[in-house]
């Protein structure tokens, strides 16, 4: 095709569409409340509308420097510029030889769009029976069960699925020019991974994680084993957004509960009848835990270690605190062989409470006003040190601003209802709950997988029933901000250490495993996750030719979202099984988070 003839088509034809599909969606919108099925179908058009109108803008862009004027082409179908000469020259120059494709695919989608709204003649029988001064939105709903409409579902959703082909097909076409416009830069194959992004993937990120996390989770189960401690139950949340700057910090909400009559029963109640949920609520105390490698820590200020005394635990004694000089390395122990420097002055070690040394640590902050609920502080409460393997101290803080992550600090837990998310998706996805924040969701779950796995906060059948989020209000976005990790821990006899509860016997997954040829469980049950998310529906992780069945259907998020969740399934990364090896997790990172990560920007636009 000549590019004179181009010139004369292609914008046009654009702002056309963009006033067709506005037309269409203020239509569904109207005729929605004749069925479910009208309303169906209202959905999946309004997302279609909106890639397209996100590819129309990408576009633009290529042509116009001008970033308001391309927003209000976007907002408004008629807008005079849409009739450019200047900017139809432009974006035939962009293109080149690529005009062709890029006429065809915008003619396609005024074809189908033109057919769509031919279709939705089949609801002017409305008018006919509207009453005078009556909105066409309560005529429908008078006369929807005494009329019948000949509305053919199939046919919408074939035009649905063509415009889906469509809106993929301008995008790969739009990245590819983008591509090609591009200075190719002679790189050595080492230079090629130069997105800032990935570079803030250092290589022992996740590994320095899932020792810290392993190390809280067993300095929580040694603190909650002493005599004193044996009487109560404690429920763990572990949020899963963290900060990730030096060192692992992670945010905690800990409910002390009393201990349960049968250690076997998972469901809690007290004596006048209230949930275990509600349990949760009123018995819990937020704090933000900063844990880090003992070997690493430089401080002016450090409280000494236990005793090694049996009976230390069972009177409190004040801290003595050790001072060093500028040049004069000390250690404060034979076994810890702690280097300090006082011009290393970490102010959040001047803390003289052990948490160890208490009888029972939540009740030593709550009942000596340590832990201030009213007017939190930044100043540390209390520590636990882990000498197991790797030595880490772990400092306890009180949620507040400044120091936990803003989400959390905002968000009112105490009042919310504590909601399963297995449960959660088992109601229809809300409106309200954008495609950004289904896939915000994904990459939470995502980053929390290379964290924390193989770690007892997240074993390797874990699933979607293991999290929980708190709910704020009707807000669902900023409910799903507080997803996290919930466990219990239960004491099973006297002198034991305290254990957590497991969610269910796991043999029936791994003989299923076996047979179906799963590669790694922790893999593929993320990929089940993201399976379920992009369909707002549960799914059964051991049911896994279910699974594998819904995966190859077409998902409602689009190809690439569909694409990555196959490849998570069966940890098709070509770096092997094992996620601790650093090139599967980089993997991970290029081919899942960062793709998640452009998805959202792409679609967040204004």
């Amino acid at each position: 095709m000549e590019p004179v003839s181009l010139a004369l088509g292609i914008i046009p034809i654009v702002g056309g569409s963009l006033k067709a599909y506005k037309s269409i969606h203020s239509k569904l919108k109207t005729f929605r409340h004749y069925s479910r099925e009208v309303d169906r179908v209202r959905k999946h058009f309004d997302r279609q509308r909106q890639f397209f109108l996100n590819e129309v803008h990408f576009v633009l862009r290529m042509a116009l420097d001008d970033e308001v004027l391309v927003k209000e082409m976007v907002a408004d179908g008629a807008h005079l510029e849409w009739y450019s000469q200047r900017l139809e020259s432009a974006i035939v120059e962009s293109f080149g030889d690529n005009s062709g494709a890029l006429m065809e695919i915008v003619e396609d989608v005024r074809t189908i769009i033109n057919d769509v709204q031919v279709a939705l003649e089949c609801f002017s029988c409305l008018e006919e029976v509207r009453l005078e001064d009556e909105r066409l939105k309560d005529t429908v709903k008078r006369v929807r069960d005494r009329i019948k409409i000949a509305f053919d579902k199939s046919k919408f959703d074939k035009w649905a699925s063509d415009l889906r082909n469509s809106n993929n097909d301008l995008c790969l076409l739009r990245k590819q020019v983008d591509e090609l416009c591009k200075p190719r830069a002679r790189t050595s194959v080492a230079g090629r991974g130069c997105d800032p992004r990935r570079l803030m993937h250092k290589p022992g990120h996740y590994r320095d994680a899932r020792k810290a996390s392993q190390a809280l989770h067993d300095a929580l189960c040694i603190a909650w084993s002493t005599p004193d401690a044996a009487y109560f139950r404690h429920s763990v949340r572990l949020f899963l957004e963290t900060k990730d700057d030096d060192v692992t910090q992670v945010d905690l909400a800990i409910s002390c509960l009393g201990q349960e009559a049968s250690p076997g029963r998972r469901k809690l109640a007290s004596s006048n009848g209230k949930t275990a949920s509600s349990l949760v609520l009123e018995n819990m105390m937020r704090v933000h835990v900063k844990s880090q490698a003992m070997d690493r820590m430089g401080a002016g200020l450090l409280t000494t270690l236990p005793d090694s005394d049996p009976n230390h635990n069972t009177k409190r004694k004040r801290r003595r605190i050790v001072r060093f000089e500028d040049d004069g390395a000390i250690n404060c122990d034979d076994n810890m062989g702690l280097r300090i420097s006082s011009r290393e002055v970490n102010l959040e070690q001047t803390v003289t409470l052990d948490l160890q040394s208490t009888r029972h640590f939540c009740s030593e902050l709550l009942s000596n006003g340590v832990y201030c609920q009213q007017n939190p502080t930044d100043k540390c409460v209390g520590y636990l040190d882990t000498c197991s393997h790797e030595k880490f101290r772990h400092s306890f803080f009180q949620c507040c601003e400044g120091v936990c992550n803003p989400n959390l600090c905002k968000a009112d837990i105490a009042s919310g209802a504590l909601v399963r998310m297995d449960d959660m998706l088992a109601y229809p996805r809300n409106d309200e709950l954008s495609v950004p924040s289904q896939l915000q969701l994904a990459l939470r779950l995502v980053l929390a997988v290379l964290k924390f796995n193989s770690t007892s906060w997240l074993g390797e059948c874990w699933g979607l029933q293991d999290l929980y989020f708190f709910e704020q209000g009707s807000d669902l976005t900023a409910s799903l901000r507080t997803l996290h990790i919930g466990i219990d821990w239960s004491k099973r006899s006297p002198g034991e250490l305290m254990e957590v509860d497991s969610a269910g016997d796991s043999r029936s997954f791994e003989d299923a495993k076996l047979v179906h040829g799963i590669r790694n469980a922790t893999i593929y049950n993320l990929g089940v996750a993201l399976l379920a998310i992009g369909r707002w529906t549960p799914v059964d992780s051991n049911d896994i030719l279910h699974v594998r069945r819904m995966a190859s259907q077409t998902c409602p998020l689009g190809s690439k979202y569909h694409e990555m969740t196959q490849k998570v399934l069966e940890c098709d990364f070509g770096c092997g099984k094992d996620l601790s090896k650093p090139q599967l997790q980089q993997a991970i990172y290029d081919g899942i988070v960062l793709e998640l990560e452009s998805m959202i920007s792409s679609l967040s636009l204004e």
